[in-house]
């Protein structure tokens, strides 16, 4: 794929996850899948699609020089994040510099973004200045305020679940970040705050395999997702076996599986990965 040149775009995969819910020492981004750590499989395909002049990967400070060491050979650039997310993201866009049109912001423990869904985000970006990645709700979405009772069962042809990348104009992004700085504001994720500008964000289609992998079940269902996804020509190309059987494969043989991976469905938390 050809890179244009008339835009400065650059990539933004936050990799400061400390792995709390994996009851893990080791940070989640750098569990295996496939003989591979995880944020390995997610870079390889930003450097496949060939979209990016440049991309950063913003990691905690006391793993910073093993990632230097091991993305020696690739083209990109290794810099300590913040204490959360929000915090990563901002110095991510301080390090692009003012010359960036548009960026490309990803969790790193999401290794199966597939090259369509990158493109077509730079295509929307290019368009509508900010842009996230969704797929349709298939559960029954329930809203309660003390988690024992249901206080409403909102429409769920209303709702969609976020992904990773969310892509936006640099200029938005970056006014964005200091606008909730200046007013205190915490999100979660950049297109909460570019929301809170009173601006708008446009969706593009995610898919289910681009699962972001947080709980030990998320790991289990990665590697078979590996194994029934074909990675020729840097496109991740899912087979004939659906994800819901591959789902079903792994519940039955990891006990305990159902509650984590409901639990890696939920609206993101304040993990800075």
């Amino acid at each position: 794929m050809n890179r244009s040149f008339l835009l400065n775009i650059k990539a933004l995969i936050l990799m400061g996850g400390r792995g709390a819910r994996f009851k893990s020492s080791l940070p989640k981004q750098f569990h295996l899948i496939g003989g591979k750590k995880i944020y390995l499989h997610t870079l390889e395909q930003f450097v496949k699609s060939g979209l990016f002049q440049e991309i950063i990967l913003v990691c905690t400070k006391e793993w910073i020089e093993e990632v230097k060491q091991e993305v020696e050979g690739y083209p990109v650039r290794v810099i300590a994040g913040g204490e959360t997310r929000q915090d990563s993201s901002y110095l991510g866009l301080l390090a692009c510099g003012k010359d960036t049109d548009l960026v490309v912001i990803h969790d790193a423990v999401r290794p199966f973004v597939s090259q369509r869904i990158l493109l077509e985000n730079v295509e929307a970006c290019k368009k509508y200045n900010a842009v996230d990645t969704c797929i349709p709700a298939t559960d029954t979405l329930v809203k309660t305020r003390d988690g024992k009772k249901i206080d409403e069962i909102p429409h769920r042809a209303h709702f969609m679940r976020g992904q990773t990348p969310q892509s936006f104009s640099y200029e938005l992004i970056l006014e964005a970040h200091e606008h909730a700085k200046n007013k205190l504001l915490i999100a979660t994720d950049d297109c909460s705050l570019v929301l809170a500008l009173g601006r708008s964000v446009h969706i593009v289609a995610g898919e289910e395999a681009n699962i972001k992998i947080t709980t030990d079940f998320d790991l289990h269902l990665a590697d078979q997702l590996l194994t029934n996804l074909d990675l020729a020509a840097g496109e991740v190309v899912v087979s004939d076996a659906p994800l819901v059987d591959i789902f079903h494969e792994s519940n039955q043989t990891a006990d305990g599986c159902v509650d984590a991976y409901h639990s890696s469905s939920e609206p993101k938390t304040n993990d800075i990965s």
